[in-house]
């Protein structure tokens, strides 16, 4: 018992050394983002506008940036393309009528200071794809589906936005396994 006691008192000790941290993982240098309309190269229409939506609000939502509606106030703009959407039959019943679907989303986004450094000019875009599974006979219906796509979508790109728990440094300074 008494020993349990220790070990609970020099728990935190612990772990403070150890580099955990219950600070916010986002860029506190940067204040504001401004989410212009994502661009698209696929037919589906609005779906660009719909995912620009989600974005917005899982930033407000999510993170202490606050949208700003021009890019001239903004400390980052994220931009992005849709590359890709697609809905595919993944199960048909004896009468050849879709049982099970899936749609397929992909987007490639950046995310840059304002204005640009010159590594952020350079840098590509990174993709996000996501894909999601419905069933037209339990009610689902494909504008469903793509608003889960684009749900998942908003969180991934959020995440992205996190800072990440390593130095550039320790990665090029690291010789492999």
């Amino acid at each position: 018992m008494r020993l349990g006691l220790i070990a609970l008192a020099l728990l935190p000790a612990a772990t403070l050394g150890c580099g955990y941290s219950i600070r916010a993982p986002f860029d506190k240098s940067v204040k504001t983002v401004f989410v212009p309309v994502l661009k698209t190269r696929t037919f589906r229409r609005d779906l660009n506008l719909n995912l620009t939506e989600m974005i917005q609000k899982e930033i407000m939502h999510r993170t202490p940036y606050k949208v700003v509606g021009n890019p001239e106030g903004a400390d980052t703009i994220l931009e992005g393309t849709i590359n890709y959407e697609n809905k595919n039959i993944i199960v048909e019943n004896p009468f050849n009528l879709p049982r099970q679907l899936n749609t397929t989303v992909t987007v490639a986004v950046k995310w840059t200071h304002n204005p640009p450094t010159e590594a952020e000019k350079s840098a590509g875009p990174t993709i996000v794809s996501e894909t999601v599974n419905f069933v037209p006979e339990a009610g689902e219906t494909s504008l469903t589906a793509f608003y889960a796509v684009n749900q998942r979508l908003a969180t991934q790109v959020v995440d992205m936005m996190e800072q990440p728990w390593f130095n550039e440094a320790d990665v090029k300074g690291s010789n492999g396994p």
